[in-house]
């Protein structure tokens, strides 16, 4: 798993690149609109549910509520016939990801600081001229482990059918 910066360095990199390493990844934008889903509904999971650390603060705890939370967001996307629950990348490096960023915060940043910092990683609009290097790059990274759990699906329903 990379390392997720707080701020992003400067270094961008320009359209043609962009859509060349789309390309060459085969990212489906309806995708990267899923996955953010995934991340954002997550995100407010978390947030909704966490009754701070005096009630949360062991690592057993810690765990225990995240578990629900990403199992709670895995559940509601099977309603849609769309499955997370076998990939187990993904679900360590959301806890990776959450056990730095706000289980173990001095102080949780509020949830706009963490809906901004994953719309920056998602977002890759047509018209967008630069992206910065490191978000490009965890949208690469993030998008190879979420498809994995969709291609875990589609080889059990080829052996199935």
């Amino acid at each position: 798993m990379s390392t997720i910066l707080k701020d992003f360095s400067d270094d961008i990199i320009k359209e043609f690149e962009i859509m060349k390493k789309l390309k060459t990844h085969n990212v489906i934008g309806e995708r990267i609109e899923l996955y953010r889903d995934f991340v954002v509904n997550l995100t407010f999971n978390i947030f909704d549910t966490y009754l701070g650390d005096d009630y949360i603060s062991s690592e057993e705890e810690i765990k225990e509520h995240f578990s629900w939370c990403f199992h709670k967001v895995v559940s509601e996307f099977e309603e849609e016939d769309i499955s997370f629950r076998d990939n187990s990348e993904l679900y360590k490096y959301f806890y990776m990801y959450f056990y730095n960023q706000f289980y173990r915060a001095e102080k949780i940043p509020p949830i706009s600081y963490f809906t901004r910092f994953w719309d920056t990683i998602f977002d890759v609009k047509p018209d967008a001229k630069t992206k910065k290097k490191k978000a490009f790059e965890v949208l690469l990274e993030l998008y190879d482990i979420f498809d994995k759990s969709l291609s875990i699906k589609n080889s059990c329903k080829q052996l199935t059918n």
